[in-house]
């Protein structure tokens, strides 16, 4: 025993295990075998083949005789769509969580941070306003070699919209009236006026007084009358830099490069009857008829800044024959021009069209829709010159204007006017105005529309928003956060909020005048009444006097003698118009007679004096366009009829004060204008600003193309002054 204790202790046990472990392993293996065998029981099945064999028939049996209830199949229909599951089967992988979120790789130079999708703005602040303008389509133009006189007018508000032009005072003194062909013999001073008034005379008056409406012999002018509604918003340039500098990590200089815009739209809702006005639908404004309208009239001075347009959105001017557009051209949030502003303006712009032309910059054609069709962009074109560029071209203008060889643009700029705005302290003022804004980074811009198409008695309402050619089109897509963003090549912005509403007025007043008893030939009452109507054709309003209408009548007809005042003329005499108001006349009740046998009636008690004291007036019943019943009381209407006359009035105060001047003038001439009619003494026919009686246009001749250099096709350039004559006659300049 003590040898075996010996022995055990000089056994290397790590050596054993290595030796002989696998045996102890088996070992322990096959005893768990045995153990497992002997706890085993044994024994045979104790069921025939055949009845295994007929239990899974008759299980075949019941599972093919067993019905799918509806009941049976919710209780196993499942709410996951397989689709969705074989789709996500045959889709890639998503491998996105599996990237490693630190770079393995680092450039030497690392690339550029890439661009997003800048916000695009809405245009901000919408208001419209309605009014009417007297248009002249497809002016003439002042034929070359005549020489005119042009003198004082009286001057009138600006916001007049009957002013007549105002005047270009060359020191002459007189009434604003052109002198005759410079051939035709007479000369400047008293002579010129006078010939001026036979002219004037044999044209219109048929040597007539100058109120009367002898035969025309002058051109017939293409003038109506227009309502329209301007419309105007701002587009927030400067916070739409700040946009695309956030998104393009540009500087704002650079990203002011890539602002481009292509169109802009104008959508209007006509208000409906009822509770909700705004509930019909927006529909585009008719854009193709404006365009055709604006391509056969001439443009005014545009009268605001141009680094605060451009020739997508911002409409020209038409050229109006009376009044302003001040109240409608501009944006509160823009600040206004002076008219010596307005001036320098469309000199500088003249220079720098010229120039362009010289280096033959022209626009990328096809490009730009909306309004560019007709004008150039002015913004784009100021912001070609240099600053250097700039104070070159201003030099020279301002030593052309201090010469009188510059032509006027601008209404109620005169030859002394202009050498007054060419002073150095007005000229360095602007060109400091043109070096600090180039149009490139302007804060705001000015989206302007006329609709032209509007019916009186509706009112409306507008929304507007731009195009703007997108800065990251067909961009490299390693560029890019969303390689989306490079497919489309404009971007279109959110619609401005709607403007105001605004009301086209029907200006029509129909007042009862008198109403005659019934006539024993036609057994009807009949009644005479006055209408003030705006009359489209010549864009002012008429008093007509309707007279004899029955029971059943259309308001309306053709009296022989209304005064009409035309101011594309400059004519007010009385003519046949037609007039028609839509309403019919439905009843007449004229007032009752006093003519009473008091012995007759003696159970009344009348006191025939009192009786005539009651002051009963006739009265008449219409039904206007709308089918509504309109009571006409001469009594209750004395403020209205008052109101009414003072429109008309204040429409030709103007004209009967023009027409006053000239009359002046001819009898200073020597009173009998036909004595001015012998060979020599002022033959011609009228070329000047109007004559009472003539188809003449008033300050039209030697306009077209002078308003706004910018309009596309205009006549390239101001027409060179005509040398003065003796007696101090200067050549006329455009009326705007």
């Amino acid at each position: 025993m003590k040898n075996f204790a010996a022995k055990l202790k000089g056994i290397n046990y790590k050596q054993a295990v290595i030796d002989h472990g696998e045996k102890v392993i088996l070992g322990v293996i096959g005893l768990f075998v045995l153990v497992c065998l002997s706890f085993t029981s044994w024994g045979r099945y104790d069921k025939q083949p055949e009845e295994f064999m007929a239990k899974v028939q008759q299980g075949e049996a019941l599972i093919q005789a067993s019905a799918w209830t509806e009941e049976k199949a919710t209780e196993f229909k499942s709410s996951r769509d397989i689709s969705q599951s074989v789709k996500m089967l045959h889709s890639p992988l998503d491998t996105s969580r599996y990237v490693y979120s630190t770079n393995w790789y680092w450039p030497m130079y690392p690339t550029g941070v890439k661009v997003s999708e800048p916000r695009w703005l809405a245009p901000i602040q919408p208001i419209a306003d309605g009014g009417k303008f007297v248009m002249i389509e497809n002016s003439i133009e002042q034929p070359q070699g005549k020489d005119f006189a042009v003198v004082d007018r009286p001057m009138k508000d600006d916001d007049d919209d009957f002013a007549l032009p105002k005047s270009r005072n060359d020191g002459t003194g007189g009434a604003n009236i052109a002198a005759g062909p410079a051939e035709s013999g007479v000369t400047a001073g008293a002579g010129a006026a006078a010939a001026t008034a036979y002219d004037r005379a044999r044209a219109g008056f048929g040597g007539a007084s100058p109120e009367s409406s002898g035969a025309s012999t002058g051109p017939t002018i293409n003038a109506r009358g227009m309502r329209f509604v301007s419309i105007r918003a701002v587009f927030p340039l400067s916070d739409q830099l700040d946009e695309l500098v956030k998104a393009m990590h540009e500087q704002k200089a650079k990203a002011a490069e890539l602002v481009n815009f292509t169109d802009f739209e104008v959508e209007r809702q006509v208000a409906q009857p009822g509770d909700k006005p705004w509930s019909g639908k927006w529909e585009k404004v008719d854009f193709q008829a404006t365009l055709d309208l604006l391509e056969k009239v001439d443009f005014d001075t545009e009268l605001v800044d141009i680094a605060y347009t451009d020739s997508v959105f911002t409409m020209p001017l038409p050229h109006r024959v009376i009044g302003s557009w001040k109240k409608f051209a501009s944006h509160p949030l823009i600040k206004a021009m002076s008219d010596e502003q307005v001036e320098l303006q469309a000199q500088i712009t003249k220079k720098m069209l010229d120039e362009a032309e010289k280096r033959k910059e022209k626009e990328e054609p096809g490009k730009k829709k909306g309004l560019s069709r007709i004008q150039v962009d002015g913004r784009n074109l100021r912001s070609q010159f240099s600053g250097n560029e700039m104070a070159g071209m201003m030099q020279e203008m301002g030593t052309a204007m201090q010469k009188g060889d510059a032509q006027p643009y601008s209404g109620g700029i005169d030859s002394s006017m202009m050498r007054g705005i060419a002073n150095p302290s007005t000229m360095g003022g602007y060109q400091d105005q043109l070096t600090r804004n180039n149009g490139r980074m302007s804060k705001y811009l000015l989206l302007r529309y006329f609709d032209f198409q509007v019916n009186p008695g509706n009112a409306y309402r507008y929304r507007m928003r731009v195009s703007l050619r997108n800065p990251n089109f067909k961009r490299s897509v390693e560029e890019l956060v969303q390689e989306e963003t490079a497919l489309v090549e404009v971007r279109v912005t959110p619609w401005s909020e709607p403007t105001p509403p605004v009301f086209i007025p029907n200006e029509e007043r129909i007042f009862l005048a008198k109403a005659d008893k019934a006539k024993i030939e036609t057994g009807l009452p009949s009644a005479y009444l006055d209408v003030y109507q705006w009359f489209s054709e010549a864009g002012t309003t008429i008093a007509a006097k309707l007279e004899k209408l029955q029971l059943g009548q259309f308001v309306g007809g053709r009296p022989p003698k209304t005064e009409v005042f035309r101011p594309a003329n400059n004519t007010l005499r009385d003519e046949e118009v037609p007039v028609f108001t839509g309403s019919v006349l439905a009843d007449i009740a004229s007032a009752a007679t006093t003519d009473i046998d008091l012995a007759e009636h003696a159970d009344l008690k009348l006191d025939l004096k009192k009786l005539k004291q009651l002051g009963v007036v006739d009265k008449a019943l219409l039904v206007d366009r709308f089918g509504q019943l309109v009571t006409l009381d001469p009594k209750a209407s004395v403020d209205d009829v008052a109101q009414a006359e003072k429109v008309v009035e204040n429409e030709r105060k103007s004209i009967r004060a023009d027409i006053k001047a000239r009359t002046e003038v001819a009898s200073s001439a020597g009173g009998d204008l036909k004595s001015f009619g012998k060979k020599g003494g002022g033959g011609g026919g009228y070329l000047g600003s109007g004559a009472a009686g003539s188809d003449n246009p008033m300050g039209q001749m030697g306009q077209t193309g002078l308003g706004n250099p910018l309009k596309k096709g205009s006549t390239k350039g101001a027409k060179k002054a005509a040398p003065k004559k003796a007696g101090g006659a200067a050549p006329m300049s455009p009326a705007n």
